[in-house]
């Protein structure tokens, strides 16, 4: 199939009316519901079975994200024959958080992430699947959550999609050093789980042009439900989560460690991102027996968000590495 024969099932063209009928659709064929974690924290998911499923696809989602942002990747993944399975990783959406302040980000380890995802297999994924093959589709954090998952469990998912993975990620402008030295230092002040200076909480007036999208009907879409449920105004790190996500950088680039990935890894970069730091990427990718990478035009840290152009190219790249021999 060429691009030009991909036919995007939402379009940015009377994208809400298209969208409505997307997650009228999932909501037939789909449920929600939460595990009980390792630490017993509970994880909120969705999930959406098809008949004679291809294979089980889980959904991994960012850094202030949640499994309901990634509706639209849902409804191609299962109208292309999968099953999806899209987790709200912790201190996001409705799964349990270690503060009361709703737009910040907590996490005590990062590893935290890694082992609520492989329960998430465990307890949801695998029983639901049977002996399909898994495959994991993650973005941003999510894909420094899965570079680490796929370090420690080998062998759980057969392919993987990372979509501008944070393999390193931006430090505000901050040489990664004194990032992480003024983290430390809050975290040794008793400030943890305390939102980072300079932090502004959600902003229900954020434009289409501060966003990570080039598509400003499939942002517009987002924001609204943003500003209709509060269990999507994450915002802001914490200085914990800024030390554990310039701790894990060193992980995600550990040569022995990425020794362990013997899957087809594909890569999906942007043309533009202030969120990860792109050659981080290519370090990494280089170092995964069976990785690839290709970058998109027309889009920011978000692809996904794209114009459509950008997301049919995007979808049907992803659909022939998932259906590849």
């Amino acid at each position: 199939m060429t691009q030009t024969e991909y036919v995007l099932p939402v379009s940015e063209k009377n994208y809400t009316e298209g969208m409505e009928k997307a997650e009228k659709y999932l909501s037939e064929r789909g449920t929600d519901g939460c595990f009980i974690s390792f630490d017993g924290k509970s994880i909120h998911y969705e999930k959406y079975m098809c008949d004679n499923a291809k294979a089980s696809i889980v959904i991994v989602h960012g850094f202030t994200e949640c499994a309901e942002k990634f509706r639209e990747v849902s409804f191609n993944f299962l109208l292309g024959g999968y099953n999806v399975f899209a987790v709200d990783n912790r201190g996001h959406g409705y799964s349990a958080r270690l503060t009361d302040d709703r737009e910040t980000v907590c996490v005590g380890k990062f590893t935290d992430y890694v082992e609520d995802l492989q329960c998430f297999v465990e307890k949801i994924v695998r029983p639901a699947s049977g002996e399909l093959p898994l495959y994991v589709y993650c973005h941003s954090m999510g894909g420094a959550i899965t570079v680490q998952h796929l370090q420690t469990y080998p062998g759980v998912f057969k392919k993987a999609v990372l979509s501008a993975p944070m393999i390193q990620a931006q430090t505000m402008g901050l040489p990664e050093w004194l990032a992480n030295a003024a983290a430390r230092l809050g975290v040794l002040f008793g400030q943890g789980n305390k939102r980072i200076p300079g932090a502004k909480g959600f902003n229900p007036h954020r434009t289409y042009q501060e966003s990570h999208d080039t598509s400003q009907a499939r942002f517009d879409y987002w924001q609204k439900k943003r500003c209709e449920d509060f269990h999507f105004q994450t915002a802001d790190p914490s200085f914990n989560w800024v030390k554990e996500a310039v701790a894990v950088s060193r992980r995600n680039l550990d040569p022995e460690r990425n020794a362990r990935i013997k899957i087809p890894v594909f890569l999906c970069q942007p043309e533009e991102d202030s969120s990860v730091v792109s050659e981080k990427e290519n370090e990494f990718i280089a170092m995964i027996k069976n990785g690839r990478l290709k970058k998109y035009t027309n889009c920011r840290h978000e692809i996904y968000m794209s114009v459509d152009p950008t997301v049919e190219e995007y979808y049907e790249d992803i659909k022939n590495f998932f259906e590849e021999k």
